[in-house]
């Protein structure tokens, strides 16, 4: 797939979670950067069985590819086998919030899903000359005195979630939680649920990711 290889300048990596982001990325990079040489995967077990056979200048990583904990291991497993290799976040999250975050894990750059394709091709663009996209980051940062900005998506809990949270992360059962909290385990169950839709995660691993990425 991609240009001739004798004319390749680029090598790049697309994972997408919907066909049909697939297929425009791809058509946004060939029209954009038409001597690249183009690779993808759909799901999250592709994208770790193919990402060994070639030293990528960038991989776009769609977070959405996998749970928090899958995007965050694969981002390791990128820089274990290839360190120099580019890392965009492509995502449905909030690029103010966890933009930052991601950025801290030594990627490229954080694309929202939400985004117009000028700002794509800057940040594929950005990427691959081996510097940082910021995006709407520079402006977050930039309103920040006016706007201070939580410093941790878990400010949205209450102290009585942060500490059901808290305990959950630390992998300590409901009833033991129940037992410390002084709460029947039904109501840590409701407790338990209240704090996933806050933090938009449906998983424990979910939690666990969102928590290493937001400390």
């Amino acid at each position: 797939m991609g240009s001739n290889l004798a004319n390749v300048q680029h090598h790049i990596f697309l994972t997408y979670c919907h066909e049909i982001v697939g297929i425009a990325m791809k058509w946004l990079v060939q029209q954009h950067f038409p001597k690249s040489a183009i690779s993808e995967a759909q799901n999250f077990q592709k994208t770790l069985s193919d990402l060994p056979k070639k030293a990528y200048d960038l991989v776009v990583l769609d977070a959405e590819i996998g749970d928090s904990a899958h995007v965050l291991g694969t981002l390791e497993h990128i820089k274990s086998i290839s360190p120099q290799t580019r890392i965009l976040i492509f995502s449905e999250l909030d690029e103010t919030i966890y933009g930052p975050k991601y950025l801290a894990f030594g990627t490229n750059g954080f694309l929202a899903k939400s985004t117009d394709v000028s700002n794509i091709v800057l940040a594929i663009e950005t990427a691959l000359n081996g510097e940082v996209f910021q995006g709407e980051m520079i402006h977050s940062t930039a309103s920040s005195k006016q706007h201070p900005l939580k410093p941790s998506v878990f400010n949205e809990l209450s102290r009585r979630e942060f500490q059901i949270a808290d305990l959950l992360i630390r992998g300590v059962p409901l009833t033991e939680i129940g037992r410390e909290a002084n709460l029947k385990e039904t109501t840590v169950s409701t407790y338990k649920k209240r704090i996933f839709n806050k933090l938009g995660v449906n998983t424990l691993s979910d939690l666990i990711a969102v928590w290493k990425i937001c400390r």
